[in-house]
């Protein structure tokens, strides 16, 4: 009997992932994973990317390699992949290749807002630092400057159809909309920041190419973008 990891892929929504040989792969889009066999005894049941799916994933096959995954993370940051192609649209205002997050998380919260969660990135910390200036930016190049930073709080970070979610002992909300002056992407977060505040709000967390595609929504939201 064919082995199964996802009944559905989660980068392409088609096939299941199932074992072929050695590897899991997907026979729609081609992404393949194989089990984790370093520190086997910490990390049975683990899984790393091999490769994603059809497109140019530069960014994402690079942040992901020497990673160790389990099953459910794996399954939402790989959710969070989108090809360079794919984050140039979003960043032109085009939404209609994004897959909505179906996590128990996402969907207990965001059913009160009548909304739909697009990327969900686990153990993120939020923080006030310096004043974000100059161009929007999807493409992480640098690293947030943690040290300049102070901590507010911390939870899961959820991009719904409008607005930037963060449960935690303060719910943390920010609208994707006027109010949003820059947003830019670095390699361990994404940065935000509002017209008449005097700091931004930065998010630390996850990896490059899932602060790539929630900068280029957001990007994309933005009544300024789509002129």
């Amino acid at each position: 009997m064919q082995q199964i990891l996802y009944d559905t892929c989660p980068s392409c929504r088609q096939g299941a992932v199932s074992l072929h040989d050695t590897l899991y792969q997907c026979a729609d889009c081609g992404l393949t994973l194989r089990k984790s066999k370093r520190f086997i005894f910490l990390n049975a049941g683990k899984y790393e990317v091999v490769k994603l799916g059809t497109g140019s994933f530069g960014m994402d096959e690079q942040a992901m390699q020497g990673k160790i995954f389990t099953p459910e993370l794996l399954k939402i940051t790989l959710n969070n992949a989108y090809s360079d192609e794919q984050l140039d649209q979003l960043a032109s205002g085009d939404q209609s290749i994004l897959r909505p997050v179906t996590t128990v998380l996402a969907v207990i919260i965001l059913e009160q807002l009548q909304e739909k969660c697009f990327v969900e990135v686990r153990g993120v910390r939020r923080g006030h630092g310096p004043v974000l200036v100059g161009e929007h930016g999807y493409q992480p190049i640098v690293e947030i400057p943690t040290k300049e930073l102070t901590w507010q709080d911390k939870g899961n970070l959820f991009c719904s159809s409008n607005r930037l979610v963060m449960p935690s002992d303060k719910f943390t909300f920010i609208r994707l909309g006027r109010k949003v002056s820059v947003v830019r992407a670095f390699r361990n977060g994404i940065a935000i920041q509002l017209k008449k505040e005097d700091f931004a709000t930065y998010f630390v967390g996850g990896l490059p190419h899932e602060s790539a595609v929630m900068a280029a929504y957001i990007i994309g939201k933005l009544p300024k973008s789509k002129k």
